[in-house]
């Protein structure tokens, strides 16, 4: 009898001891009424987390099947004590998930739920690694790329998409994000004959999904070249940087546009060479009236209808959401 308590009492403390992390993530409350969550897309990071694993993180969020699994996410890594993220879709739903630290690490987290679950791993503040992303909809891992906020500031980004012009089924997501270490406010220029303003962030990562690989091909800054749609700013202005940009146009009345200016490129998706371009503004509306239609600009600047993309032998265009 001793013998036979004995054996329980290791096998208990082993199931104790061997047990996956992912044990603690049962006990999670989803609570998506918190604030912090709901207000996450305007919630300021706090500079003194700048270089710590805590503070605020933006980025993308995306499946390579689903195009309705796609948008941004703003996750709140101890900015306020409290862990939470918040999805926001395309096609206008919100995601909202809470997070609680694993027992054995410091800087891994578990994010839950209604709508799915992943795993963030803060160590490396500037490049976390995202796992284990699941949502209800679909039955393979989606992806999560994520940036830094730093100086107060979040890293612009830039949603969109690509096809093949001949092939429906070579699709993909097709996604920019800034950096926010590399901020600045242009002198005011004129915009439709409006005086504004244009802040500029350098792009930090392409992110590029594709219908048969799960996981994105991720480029960053050091695969960017010249950019060649440089002088395609509005009115003619010279942007302040020659590497290629997420801009942010503010015009009177806190009227705001945004734009990207990237001519010129060539990056690696799974070992072969993408070249391509993508200069696009949106809308400036001024009470209620169209100054400045959205529009995509060649390396020329000479209007066309999407940007354009050459990989492998094949070509398609990319278009902002």
């Amino acid at each position: 009898m001793k013998t036979k308590l004995m054996i329980v009492a290791f096998a208990s403390a082993c199931i104790l001891s061997c047990s996956p992390d992912t044990n603690d993530t049962q006990t999670i409350a989803v609570d998506e009424s918190i604030p912090e969550i709901a207000n996450l897309a305007t919630f300021i990071p706090n500079a003194q987390f700048d270089q710590t694993s805590k503070g605020k993180y933006v980025g993308v969020f995306g499946h390579h099947l689903n195009p309705d699994l796609h948008g941004k996410i703003y996750v709140n890594a101890g900015n306020d004590t409290r862990y939470a993220a918040l999805i926001e879709l395309v096609n206008g739903e919100q995601l909202r998930f809470t997070g609680i630290k694993q027992s054995r690490t410091e800087d891994l987290f578990y994010f839950k739920g209604k709508t799915g679950s992943f795993n963030i791993d803060f160590t490396d503040y500037n490049a976390p690694a995202v796992t284990n992303v699941f949502m209800n909809d679909a039955d393979t891992e989606a992806y999560i790329v994520l940036a830094k906020s730093t100086r107060r500031t979040d890293p612009f980004v830039s949603v969109g998409n690509y096809v093949d012009s001949s092939d429906p089924t070579f699709f993909g997501n097709w996604d920019l994000i800034g950096d926010p270490a590399t901020n600045m406010l242009t002198d005011e220029i004129q915009v439709a004959g409006l005086p504004s303003e244009v802040i500029t962030q350098e792009i930090l990562t392409l992110s590029i999904s594709h219908t048969g690989i799960v996981t994105p091909f991720v480029n960053d800054t050091a695969d960017f070249d010249t950019n060649a749609g440089i002088l395609c700013a509005p009115g003619g202005n010279m942007l302040p940087t020659t590497k290629p940009v997420l801009m942010k146009f503010v015009t009177f009345g806190n009227n705001t546009a945004r734009g990207v200016s990237a001519g010129g490129q060539t990056t690696t998706a799974s070992g072969v060479e993408v070249t391509w371009s993508l200069n696009y503004v949106t809308d400036f509306v001024i009470f209620g009236s169209t100054i400045t239609p959205e529009s995509y600009l060649a390396d020329d600047c000479s209007p066309i209808l999407s940007g354009t993309w050459s990989w492998n032998g094949r070509t398609g265009t990319t278009t902002v959401l």
